[in-house]
């Protein structure tokens, strides 16, 4: 029986954290259009093969998407997503050792609430930081002043029943982030959005939170380069939450070889990606070394 039966999902992060220097956070993409897997882990099936790769790389945490967030992506329907994701996360739940965690990476109430209500989560993991809001359940309403009654926020429901959850930083939507990122001070504004995504965290009863600066969300490759690096990472820590990358297989890697006459000829899209991912694991490795606790990645590299 799945310990997660008997203990939180905020417990277990906070156990993981405990016992664990960096953190390995695997990616399985459920989704026909995510940019380097999409339709390869849709079914059931083939999400829990590479699951159990994953984990047998390394990884503590599986991290489950019904909805892909590359640049020009479009939303789909919450009862869409449930269709890709619900029958994965029962799947993973059955067959992942008890010790591995699994998280859900959602923007939707809907969808969040429904696989926490099954207890198929420890984990929600927000690209927009709860900053949508949908009608869930009475008891997770928020009420004004005016006894007004409105949607619940992921957030919510990571409080609600106990979850951890993960706050990332993304200036704009999926469909448009690209277009014309601009900041004044990208560290700065990025730190200052997280703080205040911690505290409302915080204050819907959330009892783990961790952040993520949200690499390729929003960010030119200056942009990127500007919170990759010490004194970034040294900002972000002093918020209190363990501090996620999520850089693996981003198209910033590609940008910056190209900017460096570096960027290889490909013969396949397959040896672009074992590219991608041997340079991911290189920034990851420094992201580690100057105080990121979790990574975010496709292919886990032990940190030497």
């Amino acid at each position: 029986m799945n310990s997660s039966l008997h203990t939180s999902g905020a417990q277990r992060c906070h156990a993981l954290m405990d016992r664990t220097k960096t953190v390995y956070q695997g990616i399985i993409n459920v989704t026909p259009d995510s940019f380097s897997d999409g339709g390869q882990f849709d079914a059931p099936e083939s999400a829990v093969a590479q699951a159990l790769k994953l984990v047998q790389q390394g990884a503590h945490i599986v991290d489950v998407g019904g909805v892909s967030t590359r640049p020009g992506a479009l939303e789909i329907s919450a009862e869409a997503e449930l269709e890709r994701v619900l029958p994965v996360l029962k799947a993973l739940r059955s067959q992942l050792p008890t010790d591995v965690l699994v998280s859900l990476d959602t923007s939707s109430p809907t969808v969040a609430y429904a696989a926490a209500q099954e207890n198929l989560i420890d984990i929600i993991n927000d690209v927009y930081s709860a900053r949508k809001t949908r009608a869930v359940d009475t008891a997770l309403s928020v009420k004004t002043n005016k006894s007004q009654a409105f949607g619940a926020t992921t957030a919510h429901v990571a409080g609600h029943f106990d979850l951890g959850f993960i706050a990332m930083h993304m200036q704009g939507t999926p469909s448009n982030m690209q277009r014309h990122p601009n900041y004044e001070n990208c560290v700065d504004e990025v730190a200052l959005f997280l703080q205040e995504r911690i505290e409302f965290a915080r204050n819907c009863g959330v009892h783990w939170v961790a952040v993520d600066p949200g690499i390729g969300f929003g960010k030119t490759l200056a942009h990127n380069l500007e919170l990759l690096c010490p004194a970034a990472l040294a900002k972000l820590n002093e918020l209190g939450a363990p501090v996620l990358i999520g850089l693996s297989r981003k198209s910033f890697l590609k940008m910056l070889a190209e900017a460096q006459n570096a960027l290889p000829l490909f013969a396949s899209k397959e040896a672009e990606m074992q590219w991608r991912d041997q340079q991911s694991a290189l920034w990851e490795e420094n992201c580690v070394n100057w105080g990121a606790r979790i990574i975010r990645t496709h292919v886990i590299k032990p940190v030497s």
